[in-house]
């Protein structure tokens, strides 16, 4: 092969793999216009759903826990509040403990 015909393949190659770039942004660029189409039209129902699920199940935990058990006539309950009274306010100061030191 001479200079010419090798300068030929050359130029066949670049131009390929220039057709082989353009092919590969093309993809890329239509993969992603169509996932940000999918998010933008999408995107908030699937986060909607996700939302409305999850204060469905909160609100049933909720009303299972306020609702009482069944129980037999002469049985025992004992019902604890969640709240816990604070033993000192804050304009109270800060608390020390100090401990006898004998000599």
């Amino acid at each position: 092969m001479c200079a010419v015909e090798i300068l030929k393949v050359m130029i066949l190659f670049v131009i390929l793999n220039i057709g082989t770039f353009f092919d590969t942004l093309f993809i890329l660029l239509l993969v992603y216009y169509g996932f940000m189409f999918f998010l933008r039209y999408f995107g908030p129902r699937v986060v909607e759903k996700a939302a409305d699920k999850i204060y469905r199940d909160l609100k049933a935990q909720e009303e299972a826990r306020r609702r009482p058990e069944p129980t037999s006539p002469g049985q025992i309950t004992v019902e604890k509040s969640d709240r816990r009274e604070k033993l000192f306010r804050r304009s109270d100061g800060e608390y020390v403990d100090f401990e006898e030191v004998k000599k």
